[in-house]
């Protein structure tokens, strides 16, 4: 598909970061979630080709995204990107 970079975080959810540190919400942390960190992957596309290519790759790795607990996948346009290859720089 041409996708060659991506930038990678880890993250951790609301409840779980809430619980360790005020003790009455410890509680959230257990209710139904089951990972305690996750990971957020950033990428920039070029075309809404690439962006269907890229969500269709996801949910066949993770499964269908309508289904609760399975991702979030956000598609933002970009107005601006600098220090990309020539070829995805936007001015």
């Amino acid at each position: 598909m041409g996708i060659d970079r991506a930038t990678v975080v880890d993250s951790i959810g609301m409840a779980h970061l809430m619980a360790d540190r005020i003790p009455v919400f410890s509680r959230f942390a257990s209710l139904g979630v089951s990972e305690r960190y996750n990971r957020m992957i950033f990428v920039i596309l070029k075309s809404k080709e690439q962006v269907d290519g890229a969500i269709d790759v996801i949910q066949e790795v993770v499964g269908d995204l309508s289904k609760p607990r399975t991702g979030v996948v956000c598609v933002i346009p970009v107005e601006r990107a600098l220090g990309l290859d020539e070829k995805l720089d936007s001015h």
